[in-house]
Formats: structure tokens, sequence, C-alpha cells
């Protein structure tokens, strides 16, 4: 089971004097339980890469499938669930419990089945059965995201798709964020999180996609990124690599500062960090 693109290719005003090259022979291949990351500049072609992901684009040359199934057929939209960079204009029902009851009834999910999957999502966003009832633009910006995530997963889908979901938040509300999604990946739901912040996903996932101007210019894991010579790398993991490269016995696969300070500390004075 997966996600396969083969040689996508896909330009926005075809056959007009307004066209825009987007995606230029894309092939990749992401398979249930992967946890991916795809990143790029704002304008690679990311956004529009994964809206072929669940159909909302269709090729103009190549091909997407997920499960073996071309995206244009109408079951996809079970199997891929997409929240948006911008999750609360998916939001439109009165109540918490309609928002997130919306997508499986859409899909035939009725009666005590629906109120079980609507329940199972709740749960898993951390979302108190007190407000099911609650206007669900009367939370707060950080609940409402949730609310948005509960209702992409109800439907259960195998893969899930975030557009730039970190967007916004604090320190505190990411990291809340990417446990949920660790959490989600354990159950072995495929993650795949788009974003041009590299430093915020990479530790977190199995494999990169690089793209630039419409192609894939890296595939590969966390360290065969880390070790690579001429792609851009996070400042810290930067300073690290630096390090080992000149000779410093150090881990570079690091993304924290107090995680970097302490490693530089036991390097300097080794008998000290020891000691605590």
């Amino acid at each position: 089971m997966s996600i396969d693109i083969k040689n996508l290719i896909f330009s926005y005003n075809r056959s007009t004097s307004l066209e825009k090259h987007a995606l230029n022979d894309v092939s990749l291949s992401i398979k249930k339980g992967d946890f991916v990351l795809i990143s790029g500049e704002v304008g690679s072609g990311k956004s529009t890469l994964i809206k072929h992901m669940n159909g909302l684009l269709k090729p103009c040359s190549g091909s997407v499938e997920v499960d073996g199934i071309p995206t244009h057929k109408k079951d996809i939209r079970s199997k891929v669930g997409m929240l948006f960079q911008f999750p609360q204009k998916q939001l439109f029902g009165k109540t918490v419990d309609e928002d997130i009851s919306f997508g499986p009834a859409n899909f035939g999910i009725k009666g005590n089945q629906l109120k079980k999957q609507v329940h199972e999502a709740m749960d898993l966003m951390f979302l108190d059965e007190s407000i099911a009832s609650v206007s669900p633009f009367d939370l707060s910006g950080g609940q409402m995201r949730l609310v948005a995530m509960a209702g992409v997963l109800a439907s259960k889908p195998d893969y899930l798709i975030l557009d730039e979901p970190a967007s916004g938040l604090d320190a505190k509300n990411r990291k809340i964020l990417f446990s949920i999604l660790k959490k989600l990946n354990s159950k072995g739901i495929s993650i795949i999180v788009v974003s041009h912040q590299i430093s915020d996903v990479l530790p977190l996932v199995d494999r990169l996609f690089l793209i630039d101007s419409g192609k894939i210019v890296f595939k590969g894991s966390p360290d065969e990124y880390l070790r690579s010579t001429n792609l851009y790398l996070p400042d810290i993991p930067w300073i690290m690599k630096e390090l080992h490269d000149r000779g410093f016995d150090v881990k570079f696969d690091i993304f924290d500062i107090d995680e970097a300070f302490y490693e530089v500390s036991s390097l300097l004075n080794p008998q000290k960090v020891d000691e605590q």
C-alpha cells in the first residue's frame, strides 16, 4: 500500500499565455506507515504536489495512484486526508460535533459507528466531549486547529497530509502538535508534512523530499540529508556538522540548542559533564 507518483508534470493555465510550469517529471513513493517531510522554498511546487495526492488536481502528464487506485476516483478522498495551512477555513459546522461528523457521514457512515468515529477522533486530538455542542468558531485558534484535524481523522484516512501545520503556533503548541503526529504515525497512519521549516520536522521523519522549481532535488533519510554537502542545513545542525568535519567528535543530527550545548560541553569538559 502506497502513494505512487510517476513522471508527474503539471502546469497552471495550460496552453495559454499565462501558462506556469509547477511540477516537472516528479516521481516518488510514500508507503503506508511512513512519516515524511516534503520541503522547499515558497513557490517550489510543494502545495501543488500534495493536491495531486487526493485528486484536487489532475496531472497534465504522468500518473498518481493511491494503493493502486488513480486519484481521480472518488474513493481516494476517504484514504487521503488533508489539512490545509489555515485549517480554520475548513470549519463550517454549527457545532464541533457537526463539523467532525461531516466527513465520515459524507462517506456513508451512520448511527453508532459515526458517533464512535467522531468520539475517537476527538480523543486523538485531546478534545473534551464538553465542547461537542459548542460552535467551532467560539474556540481558541489552537482548538480550532485540533477540531479541523479531528474532522479529517474521523474518516479514518490511511494517509494524512498537513500543509505547514506549525504555522502560527508557539513553541509549546508546536511540541504538542508534533507529539500528536508521532502518536498517529505509531497507529499506522502515514504522515506527510509539507513545510519550508526543515528544522521543526526533520528529527521526526523517516524520509525527506526536497523540491526546487518543480523538481525533486533530494530524496533520502534525515541522516543522508545532514551528511549532504550542497544543501541548506538549519543553523544548529550546520554548526555541529562544521565541528564534526573539523575533527571534533560530536553528533551533528542535533536540532535542539540545549542538546547542542550539552554535546559541546561534554567535548570541552567531559569530566564535569560525567559528574552531572
